[in-house]
Parts: structure tokens; C-alpha cells; sequence
């Protein structure tokens, strides 16, 4: 059923013009409903991770994001800044425009994106919490 609604979705913003009113909302819905839920649903204190290797101190449970989100904006910057066409040095931002131009492709990349999210919330639960 989940599958379902989020396929019916994904075809709706596909159909949306980007930065349009439309569009803005249509991103805007599941962005919140997935920090509310992420909110309610996620640990106010994360269990920190052992140590790998045999280290000392703990790890934190969002250090891998921060290395995910650090590394995709220094591609984005890199490429941004590097002298010759976009075609040689693409930002990740093009490379998505370019798959948005085709709506099943738009639609996949929208269902890719809400089932992440989705997955994201369940993970980040309790693990006592019962899972939709």
C-alpha cells in the first residue's frame, strides 16, 4: 500500500514545473511530514556507535551523513569552480537536471527520494517501536 500511494506521488511532482508553486509544495509535504516523523520517532539521545578498530571514545550515530553531506558539497563547489564547460566538470545538481528532463526518470528519482526518507524514519526508531 505504501509502495502504491508513493508511486501516485511521485507521478504527481513529476508532473510538476520545478520552482513553481506546485512544485514547492509538493517537496515541501513529505519534507515535513518527514521531520515530524523523525522528530516523534527518533531517540532523543542517540546510542553512540563502539569504536572502530578497537578505538577509544564512542562514535556518533549522523557521522556518516556529515561525511556524505560534506563530500557531496565539495563536488558541488569543485565543479562549480573549475574552469571549462559544465559538460566537463558536472555539478551534482546538473547531472539531476539532466535526468529531470524525462518524466518516468523524474518520477523514479521522486520515489527513490520518498523511500529514502521513509527508510530513514523507520531506522532511526527505537528499536521497541513498531513500525508502520
Amino acid at each position: 500500500m505504501a509502495l502504491a500511494v508513493g508511486a501516485g506521488y511521485a507521478l504527481v511532482v513529476a508532473a510538476t514545473t520545478p520552482f513553481t508553486l506546485a512544485a514547492d509544495v509538493a517537496t515541501a509535504v513529505p519534507l515535513a511530514a518527514c521531520a515530524v516523523a523523525a522528530a516523534v520517532r527518533w531517540p532523543r539521545r542517540p546510542t553512540p556507535l563502539p569504536p572502530l578498530g578497537g578505538g577509544t571514545g564512542p562514535r556518533h550515530p549522523y557521522l556518516p551523513w556529515v561525511a556524505v553531506v560534506v563530500a557531496l558539497v565539495g563536488w558541488e563547489f569543485f565543479n562549480y569552480l573549475a574552469p571549462g564547460s559544465r559538460a566537463d566538470h558536472p555539478t551534482f545538481s546538473s547531472m539531476v537536471d539532466a535526468v529531470n528532463r524525462f518524466y518516468g526518470l523524474k518520477a523514479a528519482v521522486v520515489l527513490a527520494w520518498l523511500a529514502l526518507g521513509w527508510m530513514l524514519v523507520r531506522r532511526g526508531a527505537p528499536s521497541g517501536a513498531e513500525h508502520p
